[in-house]
């Protein structure tokens, strides 16, 4: 089963766990305050590595913009999804293994 974790949730762990934002529908947002917790539980274990660490091996490999990141636990592998738009334009998809930050599958978006 895959479950995906937004990016304000993972930009939300980076900065710690602060205020929340009120929602309509509060099952919506228990759920999302569970995956706060299951993110930052999995960071504290040091399972995966820091949001910003990958970037930088990311951006350092491909320069460019990120302009969407996933956190996706994929059947127990935790993989980073991430999408940068390059100085030349182009969109690149990329999972990043979350434990190690070796890219794991590139393609161009279409």
């Amino acid at each position: 089963m895959t479950r995906s974790f937004s990016v304000a949730a993972i930009l939300a762990l980076c900065l710690s766990v602060g205020a929340g934002t009120a929602l309509a529908d509060r099952d919506s947002s228990r759920d999302r305050d569970d995956d706060h917790e299951r993110v930052w539980e999995t960071r504290k274990r040091g399972a995966i590595l820091p949001l910003e660490t990958i970037l930088d091996g990311v951006l350092k490999s491909y320069p460019g913009e990120v302009i969407e990141i996933e956190f996706d636990d994929d059947d127990g592998q935790l993989i980073y999804e991430i999408k940068v738009l390059t100085r030349r334009g182009i969109v690149l998809e990329m999972d990043v293994d979350a434990g190690n930050g070796r890219i794991l599958d590139l393609e161009e978006d279409d």
